[in-house]
């Protein structure tokens, strides 16, 4: 695995970064990890598997008795 370096980051960004990976209850390393895997997957690749997944979740949405049951 590769180390990345960053210089001259504001102190206010990384008061930011801390914040947001506290609020997470994640270290400041594995926050931006999780941010750099968003950075570089910016359209969130779907799989077959993730089409499948919504394709169950959703296949009651045009029963209309379903959802009439479900709203009232």
């Amino acid at each position: 695995m590769a180390d990345i370096l960053i210089r001259n980051v504001d102190s206010e960004v990384v008061a930011l970064i801390d914040s947001d990976a506290e609020r997470e209850g994640i270290s400041r390393s594995e926050y931006l990890r999780r941010q750099l895997r968003v950075i570089t997957n910016p359209l969130g690749r779907v799989t077959m598997d993730d089409l499948r997944r919504s394709a169950e979740l959703a296949k009651g949405v045009l029963d209309e008795d379903l959802m009439r049951e479900a709203w009232h």
